[in-house]
């Protein structure tokens, strides 16, 4: 019999960040379409996602510049550059990722 495999949760958030954010900010990546630039407020999702995340470079309190927005339900990627590099995020991974305007 196969037990079922856990499924961690981790969050990633400065407490700078938690002092400052408002709930009606706070949305996910993928629902960003107007904004250009934003800040990273939290990284949720499984353990390995979150520290794939962190090794991209995407914490709490850095500044994305939104390239190509996921708009709509034919868009599945989200193009985002941060630090100098591009990083193209699928959408469960940019559901995962909360921001506010920067």
């Amino acid at each position: 019999m196969r037990q079922k495999r856990k499924i961690f949760s981790c969050c990633l958030r400065s407490i700078k960040q938690r002092r400052t954010e408002s709930p009606e900010e706070v949305r996910p990546l993928s629902e960003c379409c107007g904004c250009s630039r934003v800040r990273v407020c939290r990284v949720s999702g499984e353990r390995s996602d979150c520290g794939r995340m962190a090794a991209l470079g995407v914490l709490p309190g850095t500044v994305l510049e939104l390239l190509c927005p996921a708009r709509g339900r034919g868009r599945k990627q989200c193009m985002v550059r941060i630090n100098g590099g591009t990083l193209s995020l699928d959408a469960l991974t940019a559901q995962n990722i909360l921001v506010c305007p920067a």
